[in-house]
């Protein structure tokens, strides 16, 4: 028999469960018009095993948890009010998490994992070209800013208190500079070129996040693009 803490119904959390997938999908809709599309899979009430149930269980409280991160953020994060609006108990997501920085360890490796699962895919669609363009269209897409604000609530919280949130950053900088630098071709600087085309975007979406410029910070990004030959936003054609 599965044992572990069983949470406090509280009304109100269905909805939150509601907000947030577990998956993403994938379309052909231009770049500018991709949301994450997180698109909640209810659990099939079937005979499972402990594990098995265990485990959905874990996805469930996760996406609940991520769905309250997009609205309150983790600045200020307590386990006790967090469970009170999912309807779960604070015991119960130390059960699954182990603590609070383990809860918010395995919700941002989720979010991390998703988008680079469907900017992945974009990419693909779009044969890998215009990479930083189409990278900047889909994390300002209204659908998507609540994640990148997230992520980049994060980054910033890690430069404020390292000790705390820097292990959530770390693999998360070293996945997206990989990955920007697989998309230029092989030179001595291929390291440092990928790391200041990161640093333009990290630098401008900050910018339109602080201030909700899209089109001035749009056209300065068309501007470094149409200034760096082969960076990965231009279109070889």
């Amino acid at each position: 028999m599965c044992r572990y803490p069983r949470p406090t119904a509280v009304k109100g959390h269905r909805a939150l469960r509601e907000r947030v997938p577990d998956k993403l999908s994938v379309s052909t809709q231009p770049a500018e018009a991709m949301p994450v599309n997180f698109v909640n899979s209810p659990l099939s009430v079937t005979s499972v095993s402990c594990n098995v149930r265990f485990m959905n269980r874990k996805d469930t409280l996760r996406d609940q948890a991520l769905a309250y991160f997009l609205e309150h953020g983790i600045a200020d994060l307590s386990l006790r009010p967090l469970a009170e609006q999912i309807g779960t108990s604070a015991r119960l997501l130390i059960f699954h998490f182990g603590s609070k920085d383990g809860l918010i360890a395995e919700v941002m490796g989720e979010v991390r994992q998703r988008a680079q699962q469907s900017f992945t895919a974009l990419m693909r669609e779009s044969g890998g070209q215009g990479g930083m363009k189409i990278f900047w269209q889909w994390s300002t897409h209204a659908n998507n800013v609540p994640y990148v604000r997230l992520l980049y609530e994060v980054q910033v919280l890690a430069m404020q208190n390292p000790a705390v949130y820097a292990p959530f950053m770390d693999d998360n900088s070293s996945n997206w500079l990989s990955f920007v630098e697989s998309t230029l071709p092989p030179s001595p600087q291929r390291r440092a070129t990928a790391t200041l085309y990161v640093a333009v975007i990290d630098g401008l979406m900050l910018e339109f996040l602080s201030t909700g410029d899209l089109a001035r910070t749009s056209a300065a990004l068309g501007v470094f693009i149409s200034m760096s030959g082969n960076a990965p936003g231009k279109s070889r054609t």
